[in-house]
Protein backbone atom coordinates (compact mmCIF):
# COMPACT_ATOMS: atom_id res chain seq x y z
CA UNK A 1 0.00 0.00 0.00
CA UNK A 2 0.98 3.51 -0.48
CA UNK A 3 2.19 5.34 2.41
CA UNK A 4 -0.01 7.59 4.33
CA UNK A 5 0.34 10.65 6.32
CA UNK A 6 -1.42 9.46 9.56
CA UNK A 7 -2.58 12.83 10.41
CA UNK A 8 -4.71 13.84 7.18
CA UNK A 9 -7.54 15.52 8.22
CA UNK A 10 -10.00 15.95 4.82
CA UNK A 11 -13.22 18.75 4.66
CA UNK A 12 -15.67 17.78 2.23
CA UNK A 13 -17.39 20.35 0.47
CA UNK A 14 -20.09 18.16 -1.11
CA UNK A 15 -23.63 18.98 -2.71
CA UNK A 16 -26.83 18.49 -1.34
CA UNK A 17 -28.41 16.12 -4.06
CA UNK A 18 -28.49 12.25 -3.06
CA UNK A 19 -26.41 10.95 -5.85
CA UNK A 20 -23.64 13.09 -5.38
CA UNK A 21 -24.01 12.54 -1.26
CA UNK A 22 -24.20 9.36 -1.32
CA UNK A 23 -20.50 8.66 -3.52
CA UNK A 24 -18.70 11.07 -1.97
CA UNK A 25 -19.69 9.57 1.48
CA UNK A 26 -18.84 5.95 0.03
CA UNK A 27 -15.60 7.59 -0.79
CA UNK A 28 -15.21 9.35 3.18
CA UNK A 29 -15.98 6.15 4.68
CA UNK A 30 -12.96 4.56 2.80
CA UNK A 31 -10.18 7.36 3.98
CA UNK A 32 -12.36 7.14 7.79
CA UNK A 33 -11.12 3.61 7.33
CA UNK A 34 -7.75 4.07 6.93
CA UNK A 35 -7.47 6.18 9.78
CA UNK A 36 -8.34 9.42 8.76
CA UNK A 37 -10.59 12.39 10.11
CA UNK A 38 -13.31 13.35 7.89
CA UNK A 39 -15.90 16.47 7.85
CA UNK A 40 -18.23 17.72 5.77
CA UNK A 41 -19.32 21.40 5.41
CA UNK A 42 -22.55 22.21 3.95
CA UNK A 43 -25.91 23.29 4.72
CA UNK A 44 -27.85 21.75 7.65
CA UNK A 45 -30.62 19.78 5.56
CA UNK A 46 -28.16 16.68 4.81
CA UNK A 47 -26.28 16.91 8.50
CA UNK A 48 -28.32 13.91 9.28
CA UNK A 49 -27.38 11.86 6.55
CA UNK A 50 -23.83 12.68 7.22
CA UNK A 51 -23.68 11.80 10.86
CA UNK A 52 -25.83 8.59 10.25
CA UNK A 53 -22.50 7.34 7.78
CA UNK A 54 -20.09 8.02 10.93
CA UNK A 55 -18.66 11.19 9.71
CA UNK A 56 -18.13 14.82 11.06
CA UNK A 57 -20.66 17.66 10.30
CA UNK A 58 -20.13 21.45 10.33
CA UNK A 59 -23.48 23.04 9.41
CA UNK A 60 -22.79 25.86 6.75
CA UNK A 61 -25.41 28.74 6.54
CA UNK A 62 -27.15 28.00 9.83
CA UNK A 63 -28.20 31.49 10.49
CA UNK A 64 -29.61 32.34 7.01
CA UNK A 65 -33.19 30.55 6.72
CA UNK A 66 -34.85 33.71 7.69
CA UNK A 67 -33.28 35.25 4.38
CA UNK A 68 -34.30 32.31 1.86
CA UNK A 69 -35.51 33.53 -1.19
CA UNK A 70 -38.71 32.81 -1.87
CA UNK A 71 -39.52 31.43 -6.12
CA UNK A 72 -41.89 33.82 -7.99
CA UNK A 73 -45.37 32.36 -8.50
CA UNK A 74 -46.88 33.72 -11.60
CA UNK A 75 -48.69 32.35 -15.17
CA UNK A 76 -46.65 30.29 -17.00
CA UNK A 77 -45.23 33.13 -19.92
CA UNK A 78 -41.80 34.73 -20.96
CA UNK A 79 -41.77 36.90 -17.84
CA UNK A 80 -42.41 33.93 -15.72
CA UNK A 81 -39.46 32.19 -17.27
CA UNK A 82 -37.22 35.28 -17.11
CA UNK A 83 -38.06 35.78 -13.47
CA UNK A 84 -37.62 32.20 -12.58
CA UNK A 85 -33.70 32.57 -14.23
CA UNK A 86 -33.09 35.68 -12.11
CA UNK A 87 -34.30 34.10 -9.16
CA UNK A 88 -32.35 31.20 -9.54
CA UNK A 89 -29.27 33.34 -10.29
CA UNK A 90 -30.27 35.33 -6.89
CA UNK A 91 -30.18 32.06 -5.17
CA UNK A 92 -26.97 30.65 -6.47
CA UNK A 93 -25.27 34.02 -5.61
CA UNK A 94 -26.74 34.21 -2.08
CA UNK A 95 -25.23 30.49 -1.32
CA UNK A 96 -22.04 31.88 -2.72
CA UNK A 97 -21.69 34.65 -0.60
CA UNK A 98 -22.50 32.18 2.69
CA UNK A 99 -20.19 29.99 1.85
CA UNK A 100 -17.25 32.72 1.39
CA UNK A 101 -18.12 34.35 4.28
CA UNK A 102 -18.55 30.80 6.62
CA UNK A 103 -16.41 28.14 5.17
CA UNK A 104 -12.91 29.28 5.35
CA UNK A 105 -13.19 30.18 8.84
CA UNK A 106 -15.00 26.49 10.05
CA UNK A 107 -12.21 25.10 8.15
CA UNK A 108 -9.66 26.98 9.88
CA UNK A 109 -11.20 25.89 13.15
CA UNK A 110 -11.64 22.37 12.62
CA UNK A 111 -8.10 22.50 11.16
CA UNK A 112 -8.52 20.77 7.82
CA UNK A 113 -5.55 20.12 6.16
CA UNK A 114 -7.05 18.80 2.70
CA UNK A 115 -10.30 19.52 0.58
CA UNK A 116 -12.22 16.87 -1.72
CA UNK A 117 -14.83 19.16 -3.58
CA UNK A 118 -17.65 18.39 -5.52
CA UNK A 119 -17.43 19.43 -8.85
CA UNK A 120 -20.23 21.45 -8.65
CA UNK A 121 -19.37 23.16 -5.70
CA UNK A 122 -18.23 26.15 -7.43
CA UNK A 123 -16.55 28.28 -4.71
CA UNK A 124 -14.40 25.57 -3.49
CA UNK A 125 -11.48 25.77 -5.77
CA UNK A 126 -11.66 29.53 -4.27
CA UNK A 127 -11.91 28.67 -0.84
CA UNK A 128 -8.57 25.83 -1.12
CA UNK A 129 -6.96 28.90 -2.39
CA UNK A 130 -7.77 31.58 -0.25
CA UNK A 131 -6.31 28.66 2.88
CA UNK A 132 -3.37 27.08 0.52
CA UNK A 133 -5.37 24.28 1.06
CA UNK A 134 -4.35 21.07 -1.37
CA UNK A 135 -7.57 19.78 -3.09
CA UNK A 136 -9.01 17.41 -5.17
CA UNK A 137 -11.77 17.37 -7.39
CA UNK A 138 -14.32 14.82 -7.02
CA UNK A 139 -16.78 14.12 -10.23
CA UNK A 140 -19.76 12.04 -9.75
CA UNK A 141 -20.91 12.01 -13.24
CA UNK A 142 -19.16 13.01 -16.88
CA UNK A 143 -16.96 15.52 -15.47
CA UNK A 144 -18.28 18.88 -16.84
CA UNK A 145 -14.80 19.76 -18.61
CA UNK A 146 -15.81 16.55 -20.55
CA UNK A 147 -18.55 18.03 -21.46
CA UNK A 148 -22.48 16.78 -21.35
CA UNK A 149 -22.58 15.24 -25.26
CA UNK A 150 -26.41 15.24 -24.56
CA UNK A 151 -29.25 16.21 -26.83
CA UNK A 152 -31.24 19.55 -27.94
CA UNK A 153 -34.35 19.89 -27.00
CA UNK A 154 -35.94 19.64 -30.24
CA UNK A 155 -34.74 15.77 -30.26
CA UNK A 156 -37.07 15.41 -27.27
CA UNK A 157 -34.59 14.22 -24.68
CA UNK A 158 -34.17 17.23 -22.60
CA UNK A 159 -38.10 17.77 -20.08
CA UNK A 160 -38.98 21.75 -21.02
CA UNK A 161 -42.36 22.57 -21.32
CA UNK A 162 -41.52 25.05 -24.13
CA UNK A 163 -38.43 26.27 -26.20
CA UNK A 164 -38.39 29.19 -23.79
CA UNK A 165 -38.10 27.00 -20.28
CA UNK A 166 -35.48 24.53 -22.07
CA UNK A 167 -33.61 28.10 -22.84
CA UNK A 168 -33.84 29.38 -19.39
CA UNK A 169 -32.81 25.48 -18.44
CA UNK A 170 -29.63 25.64 -20.12
CA UNK A 171 -28.66 29.25 -19.72
CA UNK A 172 -28.98 28.14 -16.05
CA UNK A 173 -26.45 25.11 -16.38
CA UNK A 174 -23.75 26.98 -18.52
CA UNK A 175 -23.92 29.90 -15.73
CA UNK A 176 -24.09 27.50 -12.50
CA UNK A 177 -22.53 24.62 -13.44
CA UNK A 178 -20.09 25.46 -16.62
CA UNK A 179 -19.24 28.59 -14.24
CA UNK A 180 -20.15 31.18 -16.83
CA UNK A 181 -21.73 34.80 -17.40
CA UNK A 182 -23.29 35.86 -13.70
CA UNK A 183 -21.50 33.19 -12.12
CA UNK A 184 -18.18 33.13 -12.91
CA UNK A 185 -18.55 37.19 -12.78
CA UNK A 186 -19.80 36.92 -9.08
CA UNK A 187 -16.85 34.53 -8.38
CA UNK A 188 -14.44 36.63 -9.86
CA UNK A 189 -15.55 39.30 -8.13
CA UNK A 190 -15.01 37.82 -4.39
CA UNK A 191 -11.60 36.68 -5.66
CA UNK A 192 -10.53 40.47 -6.31
CA UNK A 193 -11.88 41.41 -2.89
CA UNK A 194 -9.23 38.71 -1.63
CA UNK A 195 -6.56 39.46 -3.31
CA UNK A 196 -6.70 36.67 -5.94
CA UNK A 197 -5.61 36.27 -9.56
CA UNK A 198 -8.64 35.57 -11.90
CA UNK A 199 -10.66 31.93 -12.52
CA UNK A 200 -8.45 31.18 -15.57
CA UNK A 201 -4.90 32.42 -13.51
CA UNK A 202 -6.40 30.17 -11.01
CA UNK A 203 -5.89 26.87 -13.35
CA UNK A 204 -2.62 26.96 -13.91
CA UNK A 205 -1.13 28.58 -10.51
CA UNK A 206 -3.19 26.68 -8.14
CA UNK A 207 -4.85 23.36 -9.87
CA UNK A 208 -6.58 20.31 -7.70
CA UNK A 209 -3.77 17.26 -6.98
CA UNK A 210 -6.21 15.17 -9.54
CA UNK A 211 -9.75 15.36 -10.56
CA UNK A 212 -11.13 12.20 -9.91
CA UNK A 213 -14.19 10.76 -11.43
CA UNK A 214 -16.30 7.25 -10.36
CA UNK A 215 -17.08 7.30 -14.27
CA UNK A 216 -15.57 4.55 -15.44
CA UNK A 217 -13.56 4.53 -18.68
CA UNK A 218 -15.06 1.73 -19.67
CA UNK A 219 -18.72 4.20 -20.24
CA UNK A 220 -16.88 6.93 -21.79
CA UNK A 221 -16.81 7.79 -24.85
CA UNK A 222 -13.16 7.35 -26.44
CA UNK A 223 -10.94 10.30 -25.78
CA UNK A 224 -7.63 11.35 -27.60
CA UNK A 225 -6.09 13.40 -24.77
CA UNK A 226 -6.91 13.97 -21.00
CA UNK A 227 -5.17 16.18 -18.55
CA UNK A 228 -2.51 14.77 -16.21
CA UNK A 229 -3.76 15.25 -12.93
CA UNK A 230 -7.23 13.30 -14.48
CA UNK A 231 -8.67 9.90 -13.31
CA UNK A 232 -10.86 7.55 -14.12
CA UNK A 233 -11.61 4.96 -11.15
CA UNK A 234 -15.03 2.99 -10.19
CA UNK A 235 -18.50 3.72 -8.92
CA UNK A 236 -18.31 4.66 -5.08
CA UNK A 237 -21.10 2.49 -3.75
CA UNK A 238 -21.14 0.77 -0.49
CA UNK A 239 -23.90 -0.62 1.79
CA UNK A 240 -22.87 0.70 4.84
CA UNK A 241 -23.13 3.87 3.64
CA UNK A 242 -27.11 3.88 2.90
CA UNK A 243 -29.57 4.20 6.33
CA UNK A 244 -31.66 1.08 6.82
CA UNK A 245 -35.19 2.53 4.66
CA UNK A 246 -38.27 0.46 5.27
CA UNK A 247 -40.14 -1.55 2.71
CA UNK A 248 -42.91 -3.75 2.40
CA UNK A 249 -41.44 -6.62 1.58
CA UNK A 250 -44.19 -8.59 2.09
CA UNK A 251 -46.15 -7.27 -0.95
CA UNK A 252 -43.62 -8.43 -3.74
CA UNK A 253 -45.72 -11.69 -5.59
CA UNK A 254 -42.92 -13.52 -6.90
CA UNK A 255 -43.11 -11.81 -10.56
CA UNK A 256 -40.51 -10.35 -12.60
CA UNK A 257 -39.62 -7.37 -11.11
CA UNK A 258 -39.25 -4.02 -12.18
CA UNK A 259 -38.26 -1.10 -10.66
CA UNK A 260 -39.27 2.42 -11.36
CA UNK A 261 -36.72 5.16 -10.15
CA UNK A 262 -36.61 8.52 -11.52
CA UNK A 263 -33.80 10.23 -8.42
CA UNK A 264 -35.11 13.18 -6.99
CA UNK A 265 -34.08 16.02 -9.50
CA UNK A 266 -37.25 18.23 -9.71
CA UNK A 267 -37.76 17.91 -13.29
CA UNK A 268 -39.76 14.59 -12.67
CA UNK A 269 -43.73 14.82 -13.37
CA UNK A 270 -45.86 12.54 -12.19
CA UNK A 271 -47.49 12.09 -15.41
CA UNK A 272 -44.19 10.11 -16.34
CA UNK A 273 -45.16 7.74 -13.23
CA UNK A 274 -48.48 6.94 -14.40
CA UNK A 275 -47.29 6.45 -18.11
CA UNK A 276 -44.70 3.77 -16.86
CA UNK A 277 -47.30 1.93 -14.66
CA UNK A 278 -49.98 2.04 -17.75
CA UNK A 279 -47.62 0.63 -20.11
CA UNK A 280 -46.58 -2.31 -17.36
CA UNK A 281 -50.22 -2.83 -16.30
CA UNK A 282 -50.48 -5.74 -18.72
CA UNK A 283 -47.17 -7.47 -18.23
CA UNK A 284 -46.25 -10.45 -16.37
CA UNK A 285 -44.75 -8.56 -13.98
CA UNK A 286 -44.73 -6.33 -11.11
CA UNK A 287 -43.91 -2.94 -10.62
CA UNK A 288 -42.16 -0.56 -7.49
CA UNK A 289 -42.03 2.46 -7.71
CA UNK A 290 -39.84 4.96 -5.81
CA UNK A 291 -41.04 8.93 -5.98
CA UNK A 292 -38.22 10.34 -4.28
CA UNK A 293 -39.36 13.49 -2.36
CA UNK A 294 -40.97 15.58 -4.97
CA UNK A 295 -44.65 13.70 -4.19
CA UNK A 296 -46.57 11.33 -1.93
CA UNK A 297 -47.96 7.93 -2.26
CA UNK A 298 -51.12 8.71 -1.67
CA UNK A 299 -50.93 10.96 -4.83
CA UNK A 300 -50.71 7.63 -6.81
CA UNK A 301 -52.65 4.69 -5.30
CA UNK A 302 -55.13 5.02 -8.18
CA UNK A 303 -52.50 4.04 -10.57
CA UNK A 304 -53.52 0.86 -12.64
CA UNK A 305 -51.98 -2.44 -12.37
CA UNK A 306 -51.35 -1.80 -8.48
CA UNK A 307 -48.04 -0.91 -8.58
CA UNK A 308 -46.10 -0.31 -5.13
CA UNK A 309 -45.11 2.99 -4.69
CA UNK A 310 -43.32 4.58 -2.14
CA UNK A 311 -41.33 7.37 -1.12
CA UNK A 312 -37.50 6.13 -0.76
CA UNK A 313 -36.65 2.01 -1.70
CA UNK A 314 -33.54 0.15 -0.50
CA UNK A 315 -32.74 0.54 -3.53
CA UNK A 316 -29.28 -1.39 -3.73
CA UNK A 317 -31.65 -4.70 -2.11
CA UNK A 318 -34.46 -4.45 -4.85
CA UNK A 319 -31.99 -4.14 -7.90
CA UNK A 320 -30.65 -7.84 -7.04
CA UNK A 321 -34.02 -8.42 -7.26
CA UNK A 322 -35.14 -6.59 -10.42
CA UNK A 323 -35.09 -7.94 -13.75
CA UNK A 324 -35.13 -4.66 -15.25
CA UNK A 325 -34.77 -0.86 -13.99
CA UNK A 326 -36.27 1.70 -15.06
CA UNK A 327 -34.47 5.17 -14.74
CA UNK A 328 -33.86 8.91 -15.54
CA UNK A 329 -30.48 8.42 -16.07
CA UNK A 330 -28.57 9.81 -13.16
CA UNK A 331 -25.58 8.78 -12.07
CA UNK A 332 -26.32 7.12 -8.66
CA UNK A 333 -28.94 4.33 -10.45
CA UNK A 334 -27.14 4.13 -13.39
CA UNK A 335 -23.74 2.88 -11.68
CA UNK A 336 -25.82 0.95 -9.09
CA UNK A 337 -27.86 -0.76 -11.79
CA UNK A 338 -25.19 -1.86 -13.95
CA UNK A 339 -23.42 -3.28 -10.50
CA UNK A 340 -26.22 -5.49 -10.63
CA UNK A 341 -25.56 -6.09 -13.66
CA UNK A 342 -29.22 -5.41 -14.77
CA UNK A 343 -30.50 -3.44 -17.86
CA UNK A 344 -32.25 -0.52 -17.79
CA UNK A 345 -34.84 1.95 -19.79
CA UNK A 346 -33.50 5.81 -19.58
CA UNK A 347 -35.70 7.90 -19.69
CA UNK A 348 -33.42 11.36 -19.38
CA UNK A 349 -34.81 14.26 -18.62
CA UNK A 350 -32.09 17.19 -17.84
CA UNK A 351 -28.31 17.84 -16.74
CA UNK A 352 -25.84 15.16 -17.50
CA UNK A 353 -28.97 12.09 -17.84
CA UNK A 354 -28.69 12.53 -21.85
CA UNK A 355 -25.23 12.25 -21.83
CA UNK A 356 -25.28 9.06 -19.30
CA UNK A 357 -27.91 7.78 -21.56
CA UNK A 358 -26.05 8.37 -24.95
CA UNK A 359 -23.26 6.06 -23.21
CA UNK A 360 -25.61 3.38 -22.20
CA UNK A 361 -27.43 2.88 -25.50
CA UNK A 362 -24.22 2.69 -27.17
CA UNK A 363 -23.02 -0.12 -24.87
CA UNK A 364 -26.54 -1.63 -25.47
CA UNK A 365 -26.47 -1.95 -21.80
CA UNK A 366 -30.15 0.21 -22.22
CA UNK A 367 -32.81 1.33 -24.49
CA UNK A 368 -33.43 5.32 -24.30
CA UNK A 369 -36.66 7.32 -24.63
CA UNK A 370 -37.26 10.63 -25.53
CA UNK A 371 -39.10 12.18 -22.59
CA UNK A 372 -40.91 14.53 -24.39
CA UNK A 373 -42.32 11.77 -27.07
CA UNK A 374 -43.13 9.52 -24.08
CA UNK A 375 -45.96 7.88 -24.08
CA UNK A 376 -47.68 4.34 -22.41
CA UNK A 377 -47.18 1.77 -25.98
CA UNK A 378 -43.87 3.38 -26.27
CA UNK A 379 -42.69 2.48 -22.82
CA UNK A 380 -44.51 -1.07 -23.06
CA UNK A 381 -42.82 -1.81 -25.83
CA UNK A 382 -39.28 -1.02 -24.65
CA UNK A 383 -40.02 -2.91 -21.85
CA UNK A 384 -41.28 -6.00 -23.64
CA UNK A 385 -38.19 -5.99 -25.84
CA UNK A 386 -35.99 -5.82 -22.46
CA UNK A 387 -37.43 -8.10 -21.06
CA UNK A 388 -37.30 -10.59 -23.97
CA UNK A 389 -33.81 -9.43 -25.84
CA UNK A 390 -30.74 -11.16 -24.15
CA UNK A 391 -28.23 -9.17 -25.75
CA UNK A 392 -28.89 -5.97 -23.55
CA UNK A 393 -28.84 -8.32 -20.09
CA UNK A 394 -25.42 -9.87 -21.30
CA UNK A 395 -24.14 -6.50 -22.25
CA UNK A 396 -25.22 -5.39 -18.25
CA UNK A 397 -23.82 -8.61 -16.91
CA UNK A 398 -20.36 -8.10 -18.79
CA UNK A 399 -20.35 -4.68 -17.71
CA UNK A 400 -20.71 -5.71 -14.09
CA UNK A 401 -18.55 -7.54 -14.06
CA UNK A 402 -15.71 -4.87 -15.11
CA UNK A 403 -17.38 -2.33 -12.80
CA UNK A 404 -16.92 -4.98 -9.55
CA UNK A 405 -13.38 -5.54 -10.81
CA UNK A 406 -12.05 -1.84 -10.18
CA UNK A 407 -12.91 -1.19 -6.44
CA UNK A 408 -13.38 2.61 -7.26
CA UNK A 409 -13.41 4.08 -3.59
CA UNK A 410 -10.30 2.34 -3.19
CA UNK A 411 -8.50 3.44 -6.41
CA UNK A 412 -9.52 7.23 -5.73
CA UNK A 413 -8.20 6.71 -1.82
CA UNK A 414 -4.78 5.37 -3.83
CA UNK A 415 -4.64 8.55 -5.97
CA UNK A 416 -5.07 10.64 -3.28
CA UNK A 417 -2.58 9.98 -1.23
CA UNK A 418 -0.09 9.43 -3.61
CA UNK A 419 -0.89 12.97 -5.08
CA UNK A 420 -0.53 14.00 -1.58
CA UNK A 421 2.66 12.25 -1.43
CA UNK A 422 3.95 13.87 -4.90
CA UNK A 423 3.06 17.65 -3.63
CA UNK A 424 4.62 16.98 -0.14
CA UNK A 425 7.95 16.00 -2.02
CA UNK A 426 7.78 19.24 -3.95
CA UNK A 427 6.51 17.44 -7.69
CA UNK A 428 4.32 19.40 -9.71
CA UNK A 429 1.14 17.66 -11.63
CA UNK A 430 2.99 18.27 -14.68
CA UNK A 431 6.12 16.57 -13.86
CA UNK A 432 4.96 14.11 -11.25
CA UNK A 433 4.21 10.18 -12.63
CA UNK A 434 0.21 9.82 -12.50
CA UNK A 435 0.25 6.45 -12.44
CA UNK A 436 0.26 5.66 -8.13
CA UNK A 437 -1.34 2.16 -8.28
CA UNK A 438 -1.42 -0.57 -5.70
CA UNK A 439 0.76 -3.68 -6.54
CA UNK A 440 -1.87 -6.05 -5.60
CA UNK A 441 -4.88 -4.93 -8.00
CA UNK A 442 -3.11 -5.16 -11.51
CA UNK A 443 -6.08 -6.53 -13.24
CA UNK A 444 -7.24 -5.20 -17.00
CA UNK A 445 -9.65 -3.43 -15.42
CA UNK A 446 -7.38 -1.60 -13.00
CA UNK A 447 -5.19 -0.65 -16.15
CA UNK A 448 -8.35 1.19 -17.40
CA UNK A 449 -8.68 3.52 -14.75
CA UNK A 450 -4.97 4.00 -13.56
CA UNK A 451 -2.92 3.96 -16.90
CA UNK A 452 -5.53 6.44 -18.66
CA UNK A 453 -2.48 8.77 -19.90
CA UNK A 454 -0.70 5.74 -21.70
CA UNK A 455 -0.44 6.45 -25.52
CA UNK A 456 -2.42 2.84 -25.92
CA UNK A 457 -5.12 4.19 -23.60
CA UNK A 458 -8.01 4.27 -26.18
CA UNK A 459 -7.19 1.34 -28.06
CA UNK A 460 -7.30 -1.07 -24.49
CA UNK A 461 -10.98 0.70 -24.15
CA UNK A 462 -11.76 0.18 -28.10
CA UNK A 463 -11.03 -3.64 -27.44
CA UNK A 464 -13.20 -3.83 -24.66
CA UNK A 465 -16.10 -2.42 -26.67
CA UNK A 466 -15.37 -4.36 -29.57
CA UNK A 467 -15.34 -7.80 -26.97
CA UNK A 468 -18.30 -7.10 -25.34
CA UNK A 469 -20.78 -5.16 -27.08
CA UNK A 470 -19.23 -4.98 -31.02
CA UNK A 471 -19.69 -1.47 -31.07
Amino acid sequence: MLAEKPNWHFGVLPFTGTGHLNALITLSQELRDRGHRITFFEKPKIERRVRQAGLNFVPIGADNTSKRLTPPSTPPNLLSEISMLRFNLARIRGDMDIFFRETPRALKAADVNALLINEIAVTGPTVAQMLHLPYFLISTSVPHRLGWRGSSWFTGYRYSSSCLSWMQSVFLEVSALRVRGPIRRALEEHRRRVGLGTLREASSLFPPLAHITQLPQCLDFPRKSLPRNFYYTGPFISHTARPHTAFPWAKLDGRPLIYASLGTTRNVRASVFRLIAQACQHLDAQLVIALGNRFEPEAFSDLPGQPIVTHYAPQLELLELARLVITHGGPNTVLETLMAGKPMLAIPMALDQPAIAARLEQLRAAKVLPVMRLSAPRIRTAVAELLKEGSYHDAAKALQSTLRSLCGPAQASDIIFAALERSSQGQSIATADSRGRDSNRESFSAELSYDLHDSDSSASIASFRSQYFNS
